[in-house]
């Protein structure tokens, strides 16, 4: 028997396309652990902000360093990050956050921690944005609910902008990784 080459060319598209689907999946879930982490970075170097400037800037200090270990430790799990691209890939996307938050620190004014913290959390939300044009929407949204969360927290709670990053910046992250976990 044989097979049409329209209905041939039908089921190449859909196998094409679940293939498409599996490989996000796949992502999503090797991102979730990273957004584990770092929702939990965020939420207790926050929390510790909260209390005073020099507990926050200690606790964030402190606490990037173990989410550096710790994503060495989930990425070493994962089959895409025991490349030499996928390392490279990992560094760069490390390097350009922290390049650009040292950056803005060199080149602007004297900033409060507040607003260091505020301006870190719009870029960590941009680059999870810009992330997720390739990655896959699902960590655009992450992004964009970090950002929002943030400029809310700046414009109307001033006085527990840190709690109210820690809730909601750290709680995004780890409820992304939920969500990517599910996908």
């Amino acid at each position: 028997m044989t097979i049409p080459a329209d209905e041939a060319a039908s089921a190449l598209r859909e196998a094409e396309a679940a293939a498409g689907r599996s490989a996000q999946a796949h992502g999503y879930r090797n991102a979730s652990g990273h957004l584990f982490v770092w929702g939990a970075v965020w939420g207790l170097a926050n929390a510790f902000g909260q209390v005073s400037e020099r507990a926050g800037g200690i606790a964030w200090m402190v606490l990037v360093i173990v989410g550096v270990v710790a994503s060495l430790i989930v990425g070493r799990r994962q089959a895409d990050s025991r490349t030499a691209a996928g390392q490279v890939k990992a560094l760069l996307i490390a390097a350009a956050i922290g390049g650009f938050a040292m950056s803005v620190q060199v080149i602007s004014p004297p900033l409060s921690f507040a607003q260091t913290d505020a301006i870190a959390t719009l870029v960590v939300g941009a680059v999870y944005i810009a992330m997720g044009a390739s990655a896959g929407l699902r960590l655009s949204a992450v992004g964009a609910a970090v950002m929002a969360a943030t400029m809310v927290g700046w414009l109307f709670l001033r006085d527990w902008f840190f709690l109210w990053t820690a809730a909601v910046g750290g709680g995004a992250l780890i409820l992304g990784g939920v969500w990517f976990r599910k996908a």
